[in-house]
């Protein structure tokens, strides 16, 4: 185990791409707390507040799968640095935007952005990984994603609160502008069939994959464990993107009254709960398999929904946080292991694509929903709505969904060393 985790300490390729990953998310953590007042400056209601956060997530449903085919036609690498040059050309406008509807063109192109370094980089990770250290791969890099996301919001509350609303916007394509030029300079090509560097060569000594023939998007949508995990994916999204990113800060702001920085250290806690439980659970993964993890990790977030839903004091609030934190940190990393388990090392581009544009609908979906409960039925309404959903989701997943096969024999090891 030490030896692995030393060869994993010495992985270039997937340090480089962890610093560029801190810097999109430090970018991306920086707007989440202003979102939705900036927004309002325009003089819209909640569930157009929403509309904001969905047409984030409509672009990156329509740009998954092509970029999925992007990284096979010109490479990883490319699309690694074309992605946050588009993040830079969208996060520019909306810092510009005079009105809603520009604000809400502009956030478009940062969800195509958005999609195509998520899902290049996704593809780059299952290129460098194998089953025996994907749930430990996986989550150092969603430990870098939870980084960059945790000190985003409050640095961006302290911008706007001196600089103005628009100002986290202007930081946001400084940091996406510094991602591209650090992924152009240091990022190897890790694409099986182009030419790669001694670095990416290295990776492909961690051993063989044995996976089975490709496999086409209708074979994939036709398989109910990738059916459920995305849905499970789906789940995390909606809470991410429909409670935390909005219905959060906006509660915080009309029912507590709360500073754009309380809010933004509030969010700041949930990631860095996740960061502090994410490693623990990719190691266990990866010894007692998915599910075992995934399941409790949903659970968890639907009661941290209940307490946030009851949240009338700003004490409180902190606590569902850090419900919320244990919850997300244990399930998000782990459910990209279940679905790389499970595509065909000649099927990532198209797999990967398909599972990130069935998980982003919950970006779609999850803030127009909860807000339109909110405006209809208030902020608790909408988050026992949340929680009663990702519950159910769990349970099905759980008696559905099989444990992926190469897992089985470490349950059993795990037991036996146990006893």
């Amino acid at each position: 185990m030490i030896k692995r985790f030393d060869r994993f300490q010495e992985n270039e390729v997937m340090t480089i791409l962890c610093i560029e990953v801190v810097l999109i998310m430090m970018g991306i953590g920086l707007i989440s707390p202003i979102l939705p007042q900036y927004a309002r400056t325009f003089g819209v209601n909640v569930t157009m507040v929403g509309l904001l956060i969905t047409v984030f997530g409509v672009a990156r449903i329509l740009v998954d799968i092509p970029a999925g085919r992007l990284t096979d036609r010109l490479g990883r690498r490319p699309v690694l640095i074309g992605g946050p040059l588009i993040l830079v050309a969208g996060s520019i406008g909306c810092g510009l935007a005079d009105n809603y509807w520009m604000l809400l063109g502009f956030r478009f192109i940062q969800g195509i952005g958005s999609a195509m370094y998520t899902t290049a980089a996704m593809v780059m990770l299952a290129d460098i990984s194998t089953p025996d250290n994907r749930g430990t791969m996986m989550s150092f890099y969603q430990g870098s994603l939870l980084l960059g996301a945790g000190l985003g919001p409050t640095v961006g509350g302290f911008i706007s609160e001196h600089f103005g609303l628009a100002a986290p916007f202007f930081a946001f394509a400084l940091f996406a502008l510094l991602a591209s030029l650090w992924a152009y300079l240091r990022l190897p090509e890790t694409h099986p069939t182009l030419p790669v560097s001694a670095t990416a060569v290295e990776v492909g000594d961690l051993g063989p994959l044995p996976t089975p023939p490709p496999r086409g998007l209708q074979a994939l949508l036709r398989d109910h464990n990738f059916l459920l995990i995305s849905m499970i994916t789906f789940g995390i999204f909606f809470v991410r993107m429909g409670a935390q990113n909005q219905i959060l800060p906006l509660l915080g702001a009309d029912r507590l009254c709360l500073s754009e920085g309380q809010i933004g250290l509030a969010l700041t806690l949930v990631a860095i709960i996740q960061l502090i439980t994410i490693f623990i659970a990719g190691r266990l993964s990866d010894q007692f398999g998915r599910k075992a993890i995934i399941t409790p990790g949903c659970v968890i977030v639907a009661v941290s929904l209940l307490m946030l839903a009851q949240s009338y004091d700003y004490w409180f609030l902190l606590l569902s946080c850090i419900v919320m934190g244990v919850g997300i940190g244990i399930s998000g990393p782990i459910s990209s292991a279940y679905v790389t388990d499970i595509i065909p090392r000649e099927s990532y581009s198209i797999g990967i694509g398909a599972y990130r544009a069935i998980s982003d609908l919950g970006s779609i979906i999850g803030p127009v929903l909860l807000g339109l409960l909110a405006d209809i039925r208030g902020f608790g309404f909408s988050l026992l709505f949340n929680s009663l959903f990702l519950f159910i989701t769990a349970i099905v997943f759980q008696f559905m969904a099989k444990e992926p096969m190469q897992h089985k024999n470490n349950i059993i090891k795990g037991a036996v060393d146990v006893i």
